[in-house]
């Protein structure tokens, strides 16, 4: 397996990040090796990177692990301890249905919440490539490529107008 470098060019426009991305994966970097540092929120349609849709399937599944716990609460206990009053039915959809919306819901956020944190990589302990100039409205572009088009990678990144390529040492944030 070749050995794999860091290059990480500074710029300070979104289209010419957008063009410099869009170069690099001519020549043949994959999306995942590719990794955008900014300090200004920009969409990944303005950049002109695939949407990644991961959140939906993990809020999903916490929406249906807070219902699968309602229902437990509401007609699993009602249905292991059954106590009759005044000749009601044991199970009640009207009384249910505040519990199941409400876990559902915490369900939903807590999915949410986790899967945020973990695709953000929170906590991070160890050091980062990052640059001081991120702060002062650049953007970098960080990739993760191989020896063989190190050249190559920085070649185009200056093409496209990156103000700086180096290779970026890691430090704690």
């Amino acid at each position: 397996m070749p050995k794999k470098i860091a290059i990480m060019g500074l710029f300070t426009d979104v289209s010419a990040t957008a063009e410099a991305l869009e170069a690099l994966r001519l020549l043949g970097l994959r999306e995942e090796d590719m990794n955008i540092i900014q300090g200004v929120p920009y969409t990944a349609k303005m950049l002109g990177r695939p949407k990644l849709h991961e959140f939906p399937w993990f809020t999903v599944l916490g929406a249906l692990a807070g219902l699968g716990i309602a229902l437990f609460l509401t007609w699993g206990t009602l249905l292991l301890y059954p106590i009759r009053v005044g000749g009601r039915p044991i199970p009640t959809i009207p009384a249910s249905i505040v519990l199941w919306y409400e876990l559902t819901m915490l369900g939903l956020m807590l999915g949410t919440f986790l899967t945020l944190i973990w695709k953000c990589g929170f906590p991070s302990t160890r050091p980062q490539y990052y640059d001081p100039l991120i702060n002062h409205s650049r953007i970098a572009l960080l990739c993760d490529c191989d020896l063989r088009i190190e050249a190559d990678v920085k070649r185009v990144m200056i093409e496209r107008g990156a103000e700086k390529v180096y290779e970026p040492e890691r430090r704690p944030l």
